[in-house]
């Protein structure tokens, strides 16, 4: 069964909800626990004072959801039943310790020959294949071809000539012969590129998709594609290609979605460095779940070439959309953000100018202004991180009241919906979806329910006038402006990535109303970071997010490396913290 503090989340027990659920703010705002019970943070100004009231349909189809949810837990009472007496597994340990080595430190190894390049990536696939029978996170693999690849990093290694300037080799080629793991999302030459549909299933892609060329250069080798929802329209991994992706914490449970396959493997110590993509969360809730480090760049930042499902208006859709890198250790979120971008931005990034985290201003939220609160574990992990930061930043960290959490969910539907001509299952515009709902019901549909459902709901989002579209979208500028004169140059916000750990297989309906504490990012543009910061009393990884203004990937990743220093960053399934 779940947990205590998930229930509370999920059935909503607080009163205020209802009110919140219809779309309407509440004046007072008592819950300044933070404040209240350590004197480390000093107040910031609220992020716009004016509220919004959202149209009457948006406001029924938050109460359609809401009541929806209270139906299925209903439904759900043989299911939890069940679940009582669900035995837990986790994924075994790690056995090799050329498991355990950073990125960094793993190619600078290899370039210095204290270790083979085909040793390592032969202690890869041992595990990839060790622990994908109980993950089922792998779509397709290229594993003779990387050891051949590795067998050459190893020749070119034994080249007098090539070694005679190791810092050039450094330069030229920072990853070599490190593996490396991809979305099925992402074309990867050669292997299947069906992002979970079956109407792909036999697809193989052609050439690279950019991000994972500029990945190659840089010398990593790609060891497969790992799995994702059906057209990474969902939460929980699972299509009708290859099924369902477990967590490696507890495979009772989901890993996320829609980057949840390259979760998964990274979680379990399979994988070291990946790609994912992030369209309301899919890079940053899968690493939330699986106790993984995730960041989702500034919109434009890393090449969307390559990516299906894909929009034939390209300005919208890098707006709200990035391919960005997921890795097992926080310290390698730089330089593979590095390698992958493009590299008209990569000097705007300026990865390699170091931040003193002592000048970095911190701002945080626990989001009380959503729907539901985050459970204890969750707004927990925001204050270990903040009461650290308050004792190491020159500024004090101060709390701001983000307003637009509130309504998170239906401005970035409304957002996300005026993209035309997405690839989806219907006609890019999710024409026809109420029919394929009918089709589902009669057991005719080919697709997945969670495909389905986003189709419907897209498709009644877009049923908003062009004078409701405007009058959001005016309130989005504003919100973000304010934001942008809040942060500055040198301020980062934190706060809750979900209010709740990994829940069961099965359950990601009821966790689609927590939308808005990962789909707020997309819509305003801003770069993001997931940072593991701990356990639940289950051994359930939870997170937070860091964000900061477009083209402040800099701070963020900053704030990480300080995180992961201080708390550890990832954990192995069996619950040992890793320093």
């Amino acid at each position: 069964m779940e947990t205590k503090d998930n229930e509370e989340v999920e059935n909503g027990s607080n009163e205020k909800i209802d009110k919140k659920i219809l779309g309407f703010h509440e004046d007072s705002h008592p819950n300044t626990h933070l404040n209240q019970e350590r004197n480390y943070t000093t107040k910031a100004p609220r992020v716009c004072e004016r509220s919004l009231e959202l149209p009457l349909h948006l406001r029924i189809i938050r109460a359609t959801i809401y009541y929806l949810i209270k139906i299925l837990n209903i439904i759900y009472i043989p299911v939890f039943i069940h679940r009582m007496f669900e035995s837990r597994k986790r994924c075994p340990p790690l056995d090799d310790p050329l498991l355990r080595i950073t990125a960094t430190d793993l190619a600078s190894a290899i370039r210095r020959r204290e270790i083979s390049c085909e040793s390592v990536i032969k202690a890869y696939i041992c595990r990839i294949k060790e622990v994908n029978r109980l993950l089922n996170a792998v779509i397709d693999d290229r594993f003779e071809e990387a050891l051949e690849d590795a067998r050459l990093v190893d020749k070119k290694l034994s080249d007098p000539k090539f070694i005679k300037d190791e810092d050039k080799i450094a330069r030229k080629f920072p990853l070599l012969g490190v593996p490396i793991t991809i979305k099925g999302s992402l074309a990867v030459k050669g292997l299947r590129h069906t992002s979970g549909t079956i109407n792909r299933k036999e697809h193989h892609a052609e050439i690279d998709a950019e991000a994972v060329a500029w990945a190659r250069e840089a010398g990593a080798i790609p060891l497969l594609v790992s799995n994702v929802p059906e057209l990474c329209m969902s939460w929980e991994t699972t299509n009708k290609v290859i099924g369902t992706t477990k967590n490696p914490h507890d495979i009772t449970r989901t890993c996320g979605g829609s980057s949840g396959g390259e979760a998964s493997l990274l979680g379990a110590g399979a994988s070291l460095l990946g790609l994912g993509s992030d369209l309301a969360g899919s890079l940053r809730l899968p690493a939330h779940y699986c106790g993984v480090w995730s960041h989702k760049p500034t919109p434009g930042v890393v090449s969307l070439d390559g990516h299906y499902p894909s929009c034939l208006h390209r300005d919208k859709w890098e707006a709200v959309f990035a391919v960005g890198p997921m890795t097992r250790y926080g310290s390698d979120l730089r330089t593979l953000l590095k390698i992958i971008s493009v590299p008209e931005k990569r000097e705007k990034l300026n990865l390699d100018r170091r931040i003193d985290i002592k000048s970095i201003k911190v701002y945080y939220s626990d989001f009380e202004e959503c729907y539901w609160q985050p459970n204890r574990h969750c707004s927990g992990a925001v204050k270990k991180v903040v009461g650290h930061l308050s004792n190491i930043c020159g500024i004090q960290p101060q709390k701001t009241d983000f307003y637009l959490a509130a309504h998170g969910p239906d401005l970035a539907a409304i957002a996300l919906s005026e993209l035309e001509d997405v690839e989806d299952a219907f006609d890019g515009n999710a024409n026809g979806a109420f029919f394929e709902l009918f089709r589902y019901t009669t057991l005719r549909s080919k697709h997945t329910f969670m495909l389905i459902i986003c189709g419907v709901l897209r498709k009644i989002a877009r049923g908003a006038s062009i004078k409701v579209r405007n009058k959001i979208n005016k309130f989005i500028a504003k919100i973000r402006q304010e934001i942008l004169e809040l942060l500055g140059d040198d301020g980062v916000l934190i706060v809750p990535t979900f209010p709740i750990e990994a829940p069961k297989h099965g359950d990601v309906l009821k966790t689609a109303i927590f939308a808005g504490y990962l789909a707020i990012f997309n819509t305003l543009g801003l770069p993001v970071t997931n940072c593991p910061v701990g356990v639940t009393d289950k051994g359930l990884p939870v997170g937070i997010q860091v964000a900061a203004k477009p083209f402040g990937d800099n701070l963020t990743l900053t704030v990480a490396e300080e995180i992961e220093r201080a708390f550890g960053g990832w954990i192995e399934p069996r619950g040992r913290y890793k320093k």
